[in-house]
């Protein structure tokens, strides 16, 4: 009997490939396994955070902020609410005392000299600086300077109606009593101007405190008549 074993062959070259890479598997498998999941996740958050910078950026855009201006009583009670970036619409009663002020305190001449130039800057504040008024009203003035007629007369005028011609245009009727001090009569006369105006809500405090209202005469044109 042969107790000698045969030698047994070797195994082929693509045996071993094979064995080898199951092993390397085996071994680092898990770890390529992991680390493309963790970069599948990475690019899914950064991804995500793209998406969420996009979404804020078009909101930043697109969002509004609307203020609004809320009126309330002496017990802190609110009583009117309003938007502050809307004008609201002026009633025509307002427009009408202002456009009749304006006469009045350009047309009028007293000897209170002092109270003769407030008038005139409350017109200055009321009249439309990009407008043909200022100018023409500048002319006037210096032709019918106020100083100077207050030496010998003043002048009252009295505002009789306010009525509209358009949305911006104004037709006034007023009288003039002129009393002179040298003694001569007094006269009345009657004049009638058409006002053009403008219509802008105050945005500082001076313009607040000048003309709350933000009626402002854009032009006008003015005679006597019968």
């Amino acid at each position: 009997m042969n107790f000698i074993s045969k030698p047994t062959a070797p195994e082929s070259p693509s045996a071993i490939y094979v064995a080898a890479r199951r092993e390397w598997n085996e071994r680092y498998g898990d770890y390529i396994a992991q680390a493309r999941n963790w970069r599948a996740v990475a690019f899914a958050a950064i991804g995500g955070m793209c998406v969420c910078a996009a979404a804020v950026a078009w909101m930043g855009v697109h969002s509004r902020i609307e203020p609004f201006v809320v009126e309330v009583n002496k017990l802190g009670d609110a009583i009117a609410v309003t938007r502050a970036d809307i004008a609201p619409t002026i009633p025509q009663a307002i427009i009408r005392a202002d456009i009749a002020r304006w006469i009045t305190d350009v047309r009028s001449v007293i000897a209170d000299n002092m109270a003769e130039r407030r008038m005139l800057r409350e017109a200055a504040a009321m009249t439309d600086q990009n407008g043909t008024a200022l100018a023409k009203l500048r002319d006037y003035l210096e032709a019918n300077n106020p100083s100077t007629l207050s030496t010998t007369e003043e002048i009252g005028a009295t505002v009789q109606s306010v009525l509209p011609v358009s949305d911006r245009t104004w037709r006034v009727e007023w009288d003039e009593d002129t009393r002179r001090d040298d003694g001569a009569p007094n006269t009345v006369e009657h004049w009638n101007a058409i006002v053009t105006i403008n219509i802008k809500p105050p945005v500082t405090d001076e313009q607040v405190l000048a003309n709350p209202a933000g009626v402002y005469v854009e032009s006008f044109s003015w005679g006597q008549h019968q």
